[in-house]
């Protein structure tokens, strides 16, 4: 009797087992199908919701992801693999709507500054991101220099100066200070035209976000005490201030 009792507790065990397994499996077959596959891409501008993104952009991520599994897709992997492809854009955002539709919102690179190199006029942004090759400057701050290197995808410069010099121009941004021009004078200095106000002398090698704070107390200073500065250097432990 207890024998009988023991073989048909196993028979339910293995039935209970099969159904697992097979309901495991269905699931599977399901989410491995055709049912979870991207067949609808929808792009965004990310700063204006409302607005679709470029066109171009729009093809180049639906070829991306068009047909893959929408379970499956890493949207950190995505994320990076549409900035590779795309280097005008600095922000990837994924949105999965199952089953099949994936919404992507793109930021775009803003230009901060061209550089002027051997003749050429190049576009980029704070990171030195090639946005445009330009024939002639425009109204954004130029960046003088004798050499330009760039990296072999051709998107990016890889210059120390050119990058050093832009990482001092966007601290400039974030404190409100505007520039017109500035000239890599050699490999530890940098002579910054302000667009009103005086020209200032930094070196390369100090902290940047120091020599712009230090700046931005001489400028204020200046102004309070009704005095016009033509020259501020910064090269010096203490700053040496040139009235006019």
């Amino acid at each position: 009797m207890k024998t009988k009792k023991t073989i048909l507790k196993l028979v339910k065990l293995i039935f209970l087992l099969a159904g697992f397994i097979l309901i495991v499996f269905s699931l599977f077959q399901l989410v491995r199908g055709d049912f979870f596959r991207i067949n609808q891409v929808i792009c965004f501008d990310n700063l204006n919701r409302d607005r679709p993104c470029q066109t171009d952009w729009w093809f180049k991520v639906n070829s991306l992801v068009l047909g893959k599994n929408i379970v499956f897709l890493s949207p950190q992997k995505t994320e990076q693999l549409i900035k590779d492809e795309l280097p005008g854009i600095e922000q990837v955002e994924i949105d999965k709507k199952l089953p099949d539709k994936l919404i992507v919102y793109l930021t775009k690179r803003k230009p901060i500054a061209v550089v002027e190199a051997n003749k050429d006029y190049y576009q980029v942004d704070y990171q030195g991101i090639i946005l445009a090759k330009l024939d002639q400057p425009t109204d954004l701050p130029l960046i003088a220099s004798g050499e330009l290197s760039v990296m072999a995808d051709n998107h990016q410069l890889e210059s120390p100066l050119i990058l050093s010099s832009l990482d001092f121009l966007y601290q400039l941004l974030i404190s409100n200070i505007e520039a017109r021009r500035l000239e890599i004078t050699d490999s530890r200095e940098l002579t910054v035209f302000l667009k009103t106000g005086p020209k200032v002398l930094i070196p390369l090698d100090k902290n940047t976000k120091e020599q712009v704070d230090s700046l931005q107390l001489i400028l204020e200073r200046a102004k309070i005490e009704g005095k016009q500065i033509e020259l501020i250097d910064l090269r010096f432990d203490k700053p040496v201030v040139t009235n006019i």
